[in-house]
């Protein structure tokens, strides 16, 4: 029994050695390697790539939505389009990431590269139009929720 016991030991204690967690570099975010970033600050969960990375194209508010209804990142298919709120606990200042053109945007470098610098919000302003943040500046603005300029979502689920 204490052979038994000696080894598993020894087993476990190898098996922590092997096993490390992805986290960004101020220890925010964890990678989940399923294609989830999970904050340690807020317990949301958002996707690592957001609609532009996966399909290589703007998406408007209308269709944002659309993607998100169908979208099953790391075995969740509860995603949905953020908030105005949410989004901003994540545009960070000190951060830098590269946007679809090469600039800067304030987002963990954790997060894919080469997306939107504009993120829909499910938050809307009347029938016509809806909210987005810049990555750039942090600008919160309104559109139609028809336009896709260089806009796309990040996914986000509790």
């Amino acid at each position: 029994m204490k052979k038994l016991s000696l080894i598993l030991s020894i087993f476990f204690l190898l098996s922590s050695y092997v096993y490390a967690e992805k986290r960004s570099a101020d220890g925010r975010y964890i990678d989940l390697e399923n294609g989830v970033i999970e904050d340690t600050k807020t317990d949301l969960m958002w996707t690592q790539i957001d609609s532009y990375v996966d399909l290589g194209k703007s998406l408007s508010w209308n269709e944002s939505n659309d993607y998100v209804k169908e979208l099953s990142s790391g075995g969740y298919s509860d995603w949905r389009l953020p908030t105005i709120a949410e989004l901003k606990t994540i545009y960070e200042p000190s951060k830098l990431n590269k946007d679809i053109f090469g600039g800067k945007i304030k987002l963990d470098p954790i997060f894919a590269k080469r997306g939107p610098y504009s993120y829909w919000s499910s938050d809307t302003d009347g029938a016509c139009c809806a909210l987005a943040i810049t990555f750039d500046y942090g600008f919160v603005s309104r559109h139609s929720r028809d336009y896709s300029g260089s806009y796309g979502v990040r996914a986000v689920r509790r």
